[in-house]
């Protein structure tokens, strides 16, 4: 892949989840989804997993994050929102992923330290089991093209995405994750 201008509105897709406790592992599935898609030449799509802090160092130079990840919301089992990460700051509801030990929201909250202020948009999806076991539950894997029609939808810009919005309600990503064995 030739680097071009279009580096510089670089568009990062972000899949977190660990593939070996279930429905933890939605986030990376969309991301190798959609990978196999053809994209933008300036998207790039990184399956992320669970590496924590080191997900700081592709933010870098992008114009926008897409982070895809399950997320416990309260939600119908299946159930995908779509949130904008500025505005889930100190509140107590959603939690996601635990990455290492450390929650999204202490990357996220790092990265604004550091100056890196990209535009991120999370595409949360709510679990039906995240015990240990390998492959998604049949409810999630039965709408994992729809994930990937909603993460698409995102990258178009298409904001209003169906009322999915999930920013006013209460929404969180505090870092209390049971996930992180705090």
């Amino acid at each position: 892949m030739g680097h071009s201008a279009a580096d510089a509105k670089r568009t990062l897709v972000i899949g977190v989840g660990n593939l070996l406790r279930g429905d933890d592992g939605v986030g990376v599935r969309v991301a190798q989804a959609l990978a196999r898609e053809p994209l933008p030449e300036e998207v790039e799509v990184i399956d992320a997993g669970t590496q924590g802090l080191d997900l700081l160092f592709e933010f870098g130079d992008a114009e926008r994050v897409l982070l895809i990840d399950a997320a416990e919301m309260g939600q119908t089992p299946g159930e995908a929102r779509v949130f904008d990460a500025a505005l889930l700051d100190g509140q107590a509801e959603v939690r996601f992923s635990c990455l290492h030990g450390i929650g999204i929201a202490e990357v996220l909250a790092l990265g604004r330290a550091a100056g890196m202020q990209p535009q991120m948009t999370i595409v949360g999806i709510q679990p039906v089991d995240t015990s240990p076991r390998e492959g998604l539950s049949e409810t999630l894997a039965a709408r994992l093209s729809e994930y990937v029609a909603l993460a698409r939808g995102e990258l178009a810009g298409a904001h209003e995405t169906q009322g999915l919005r999930g920013a006013g309600q209460g929404s969180d990503i505090s870092g209390e994750d049971s996930r992180c064995g705090r």
